[in-house]
C-alpha cells in the first residue's frame, strides 16, 4: 500500500505548499501529503484554519502524542506515532538477539533476527490507538502505519502446540518491579491471547516500521503487531513467545487495562470487568478549515478491523449528516472524512462526529456507566468560534 492515501488529482493555481501556508499549517514534515477530500476550489481561494475553544488541557506534547490537528498524512510518520512504556526501554543488542518460542509445543525453537528476517515478509499497515487515549490527550494517541515482518501463525504450526495449548503468551524485555502482600519482585511486561484470537487476528513479528528498523521507543529489534486491538497488546522488545493453558494475570492483564462498566439488569446495577482487547468504533474531528463562508470539517475514523458503514457529523442542535469518507483498501487502517457546511452565524458552535460500523456498532453518546479510563469511544464534541 502506497505511504499517501490521496482523493484524486486536484485542480489549483497556487502551490500545494502555499496553500497550507496559508491556512497555517506549514510547520516541520507538515506539507507532505494532501489531505484526502479537500475541495479543489480551496486553492483559488484563502483557506484558513478555524481554532478549537476546547484545548485548554492539551497534554499530548508529555506524552508523545500527535496533535491532530496538524494531521496531513494518511500514513503516521514513525516521529509523530504515539509511544508509550510501562517498565521503562531496555537495551537490546541486535547480534545477540533472540526470540524463543516455548511452552506447550513439541518443537522449541530460538530464531536469530536475521533468522525471522529470513523468514516470509508481510507488510500490513494498520492502526492502533493507545486504549487510554481521552478528551484530555484530544485523542492523538492514535497512529496508522506500515509494519514489516513475519507471520505469527506459521511459526506456530512450525512448533507444533500441544492439545491442551489454550493461550500464548507474549514477553517484553522490559522488566519492573512489582510488589504483593508487602514482597518485591522483578517482573517482565508480558501479554497473552488466545489461540481463536490468535488465529482471528493474524499477528506479525515486526521488525520495520514505515520502512525502516523499529526505533528503539517502538520495540526494536521487534515488536509483536495484532492489527484491530488496542496498542497494549501490541508487546514492545519481544523476545519470548510461549504457549500455555491459562489466561495470564500478570498486573498489566488482571489489573491494569481493565474496563469496569455498569449495566442494569433485573433493577439493579451489575459490574462487569472486561479485559482491553478489540478496538471499539470511534472518530474524532481533528480541524475545521474556512474559505469564505464554506466551512469543511475534517477527521479520521477507525475501528477493530470491521468495516465502518458510514461517517456522520452533526453541528449544534442539527441534524446527523453524512460525511465523505476516504475509504482506504483495508479496514484495519483508519478512514479519513470530510463534510462541509456553509453560512455558520457568528458565534460559538458545537461541532460532533459519529461512526458507525457494518455491524451496527456505532460511538455511545454516554459513557457515565464506565468507571475506568480505557476504551473511550463515546462522542467527542469540540467548539468552534466563528467571528
Amino acid at each position: 500500500m502506497k505511504n499517501d492515501h490521496p482523493a484524486g488529482p486536484l485542480d489549483f493555481d497556487v502551490s500545494r505548499r502555499e496553500m497550507l501556508k496559508q491556512a497555517g499549517l506549514v510547520s516541520v514534515g507538515l506539507a507532505v501529503t494532501p489531505v484526502p477530500g479537500w475541495p479543489a476550489s480551496w486553492f483559488k481561494q484563502e483557506v484558513t484554519v478555524v481554532p478549537f475553544t476546547d484545548m485548554a488541557n492539551y497534554r499530548g506534547a508529555s506524552r508523545m502524542a500527535q496533535d491532530l490537528r496538524e494531521l496531513t498524512s494518511w500514513l503516521t510518520p514513525t516521529e509523530d506515532f504515539f509511544s508509550i512504556g510501562h517498565y521503562g526501554t531496555p537495551e537490546v543488542d541486535a547480534s545477540a538477539y533472540r526470540l524463543q518460542v516455548t511452552g506447550l509445543v513439541e518443537r522449541p525453537i530460538t530464531l536469530t533476527l536475521d533468522e525471522l528476517k529470513a523468514r516470509p515478509k508481510v507488510e500490513p499497515t494498520t492502526v492502533f490507538e493507545c486504549s487510554g487515549n481521552s478528551r484530555g490527550l484530544v485523542h492523538g494517541m492514535v497512529g496508522n502505519a506500515t509494519w514489516a515482518g513475519a507471520a505469527l501463525m506459521p511459526l506456530l504450526a512450525e512448533v507444533r502446540p500441544t492439545a491442551d495449548s489454550r493461550e500464548v503468551y507474549f514477553w517484553g524485555a522490559d522488566t519492573g518491579t512489582e510488589e504483593i502482600r508487602g514482597q518485591e519482585y522483578e517482573q517482565n511486561f508480558a501479554r497473552s491471547m488466545s489461540l481463536e484470537h490468535v488465529n482471528e487476528t493474524g499477528p506479525i513479528l515486526a521488525y520495520e516500521m514505515n520502512g525502516e528498523p523499529l526505533p528503539v521507543a517502538h520495540g526494536f529489534p521487534v515488536r509483536l503487531i495484532v492489527p484491530g486491538w488496542y496498542g497494549i497488546a501490541q508487546v514492545k522488545w519481544l523476545e519470548r513467545i510461549e504457549l500455555g493453558v491459562d489466561r495470564l494475570m500478570t498486573r498489566f492483564m488482571a489489573k491494569d487495562y481493565v474496563t469496569l462498566m455498569g449495566r442494569e439488569e433485573n433493577g439493579r446495577t451489575e459490574w462487569l470487568e472486561t479485559s482491553v482487547t478489540h478496538q471499539r468504533v470511534k472518530s474524532v474531528i481533528a480541524r475545521v478549515t474556512r474559505a469564505e463562508d464554506q466551512f469543511t470539517i475534517f477527521g479520521a475514523a477507525w475501528s477493530d478491523g470491521t468495516p465502518l458503514d458510514r461517517v456522520e457529523v452533526r453541528v449544534d442542535d442539527g441534524a446527523w449528516r453524512a460525511a465523505t469518507m476516504d475509504r482506504p483498501d483495508d479496514p484495519h487502517t483508519w478512514t479519513f472524512f470530510t463534510f462541509e457546511t456553509e453560512g455558520l452565524t457568528p458565534g460559538e458552535h458545537t461541532l460532533v462526529s459519529r461512526a458507525t460500523d457494518v455491524d451496527g456498532r456505532t460511538q455511545p453518546v454516554d459513557l457515565s456507566m464506565k468507571l475506568t479510563r480505557w476504551e473511550n469511544n463515546e462522542l467527542f464534541e469540540r467548539t468552534i468560534q466563528v467571528s
